[in-house]
């Protein structure tokens, strides 16, 4: 089954579009990714860059043009990831080994504001560009660990993203069955959100399992209403516990969803 690269929402049909995230992260990653997306249990997937496995996505995207791949923009690590741009170009995202800081750094700096936009917005057109570069159609974006919705970050992609003709950007998280109360996301997420959405192209809802370790998604569907477009982000995967039960969580929301009539569709139909 593949998804409808086109899709209008006149005939009142939810359209979903699951992408799957971290494409490129290890060899686990890609294998799960290129299971899930030939089974149709997946419709979009989002490449890291200068990751172990990233040429193996790389070359999948490139054998299949029909299908739907962006940009996993990564700003953080955790060791193994590193930027782009040489790392003295982007110093405020760099510790002093050169690879990208961790989150929880990154994510006080932008909120308090003291990350340089200019060097965030250096690194971005560094990604998309390190992706076309070698032969990748880039349909959107999104990012590693979500910090995209920050203020920043928000302001790098509002510069860098029309100079490279991309207009479809993930949107903030607003639907959960279980809601994280101590996540900032849930305290600021409308804001963000509505910026993001006056800025971009994005879906109606956004929804990611991994918030809340949930196991069966289909509930989130009575809240997305006639016509409206829902992303939900799928980390697939198969030694690791938590990717694994991802990917069968995307195989049980296919199965389920499609047998219901819901409308599946990858990222540029959005």
């Amino acid at each position: 089954m593949r998804p409808a690269a086109t899709s209008s929402a006149a005939d009142g049909r939810i359209r979903v579009v699951v992408n799957a995230d971290d494409f490129g992260l290890s060899d686990d990653t890609v294998q799960a990714t290129i299971a899930a997306i030939e089974a149709g249990h997946v419709t979009s997937a989002t490449l890291m860059p200068c990751m172990p496995a990233s040429e193996q996505a790389i070359a999948f995207a490139r054998s299949n043009p029909q299908l739907s791949f962006g940009v996993h923009l990564t700003f953080v690590g955790d060791g193994t990831e590193r930027p782009v741009c040489a790392p003295n170009e982007v110093r405020a995202l760099v510790d002093r080994g050169g690879g990208l800081r961790r989150t929880n750094r990154v994510r006080l700096a932008a909120l308090m504001g003291r990350l340089p936009v200019e060097q965030i917005e250096r690194e971005i057109v560094a990604q998309v560009e390190w992706f076309r570069a070698r032969g990748v159609d880039i349909s959107h974006v999104d990012s590693h660990r979500h910090l995209h919705k920050l203020g920043p970050f928000r302001e790098a992609l509002s510069r860098a993203l029309p100079r490279l003709g991309i207009t479809r950007v993930r949107n903030v998280q607003d639907l959960y069955l279980r809601r994280p109360m101590a996540s900032p996301t849930a305290w600021f997420g409308q804001h963000w959100r509505e910026d993001l959405m006056q800025r971009f192209t994005t879906t109606d809802h956004f929804y990611m399992p991994a918030s809340a370790g949930d196991t069966s998604w289909t509930e989130i569907l009575a809240r997305v209403g006639p016509g409206e477009s829902l992303e939900i982000g799928v980390h697939p995967g198969l030694v690791e516990d938590w990717r694994s039960a991802e990917s069968q969580g995307a195989k049980k929301f296919a199965r389920d969803t499609l047998a219901r009539g819901i409308h599946f569709v990858d990222w540029r139909a959005v």
